[in-house]
């Protein structure tokens, strides 16, 4: 992909921090649809926390500069190469997290396609080329829920300094917004209407998994030509049965069709 939106390279030309908080996402600018998560959920210790948060704003900038990609292969843009559409079970399985595996199932449903299989007959991951994702914070955690006051703290810190990037005019330019965020909108003050230049049309939508009841939060523009919908964070939904979670993709189907 040649062509990025100008939006988008403003965005990298205005925000350069210099600390990780100016990590734009993965996937497609060019795309229809921004999913945006809490935060990464790997130690900040492991290699991969420089390599696609901290290092992430300087390989999109040689990216739209026409310089390529890294010589580790790995590039924001097309993320890993070959990963599969299941699970990952051990160092080498070559599946997915249980983050990226829901992302796959939300842009399946909101934009049905054919999946590529890989060598074992397998769906490869596209989601990247069909979606753009970013998150609130970089701090990073296997577990984000237990945290303690100086974690939260910091947690705190990079929302408040990300949200001028994430209000930028590239991020409010997607037609479709997925949140899946969960209570860190109550936890750390978050305004997603401001954010977003969109306003809350309640009432809260319940959303039935099983026994377990979630929940959308709709937002549109003025226009009602975009619509931010908050809900619960992807991993959240791991662990219901396939068939339950039907109803969930159904839902997001319905609201983002019905602009």
């Amino acid at each position: 992909m040649k062509n990025f939106p100008e939006k988008f390279t403003n965005l990298l030309n205005e925000f350069s921090t210099g600390d990780g908080n100016d990590y734009i996402g993965q996937g497609n600018p060019n795309s229809s649809i921004l999913i945006i998560g809490r935060e990464h959920g790997f130690s900040k210790e492991k290699e991969w926390y420089k390599t696609e948060v901290k290092d992430n704003h300087d390989q999109w900038i040689k990216i739209t500069s026409g310089e390529g990609f890294s010589d580790s292969g790995y590039s924001p843009r097309t993320c890993f190469a070959d990963i599969e559409q299941e699970f990952r079970i051990g160092p080498k399985s070559n599946g997915t997290s249980p983050t990226w595996y829901i992302y796959q199932k939300i842009v399946n449903a909101i934009c049905p396609h054919e999946m590529q299989a890989g060598k074992r007959g397998v769906p490869l991951l596209d989601f990247f080329d069909y979606c753009f994702i970013t998150e609130l914070s970089i701090e990073s955690r296997p577990n984000n829920d237990d945290t303690e006051e100086k974690e939260k703290n910091a947690t705190q810190k990079s929302i408040n300094k990300r949200t001028p990037l994430l209000s930028s005019e590239f991020f409010r330019s997607f037609p479709i917004v997925i949140l899946a965020c969960g209570n860190y909108y109550d936890n750390y003050h978050i305004d997603f209407e401001k954010m977003f230049d969109v306003k809350w049309e309640g009432p809260t939508r319940p959303v039935v998994i099983g026994k377990k009841k979630y929940w959308m939060n709709l937002h549109y523009s003025n226009d009602r030509k975009r619509i931010v919908i908050h809900t619960c964070q992807a991993s959240a939904l791991i662990h219901a049965k396939e068939e339950n979670t039907k109803n969930f993709y159904d839902k997001l189907v319905e609201y983002t069709s019905n602009r």
